[in-house]
């Protein structure tokens, strides 16, 4: 996903001092953490879950599927603090659309 799509994503979803804790957190992670390579992940991810729909909700496939999407946001949930990760329903609820270009492409 582009810089300028999570900027998107997150000023939907978050206000004021919220943004601002993110990026904190994201600091966090420290500077060995390899972002690029991260979200080439997440784009790999989006790409693959895309191609499998529509999932059947109980198949072992689906359930592979959930258990990448919480790999792929543990070390961001590492850094997270409770009231982040309570405050961040609406960014797991925001309707994305795979197919949207302007969201999930390597920049």
């Amino acid at each position: 996903m582009t810089d300028g799509a999570w900027k998107k994503i997150l000023g939907e979803c978050f206000v004021g001092d919220e943004l601002a804790e993110w990026k904190a957190a994201k600091e966090r992670l420290g500077p060995a953490f390899d972002h690029d390579g991260h979200a080439a992940a997440w784009v790999d991810y989006n790409s693959r879950v895309q191609a499998a729909l529509p999932l059947d909700p109980d198949s072992d496939e689906t359930r592979a599927i959930v258990a990448e999407w919480d790999a792929l946001c543990a070390d961001y949930m590492r850094v997270a603090d409770p009231a982040m990760k309570h405050g961040a329903k609406p960014l797991w609820a925001f309707p994305m659309h795979l197919d949207d270009p302007t969201l999930f492409r390597q920049g």
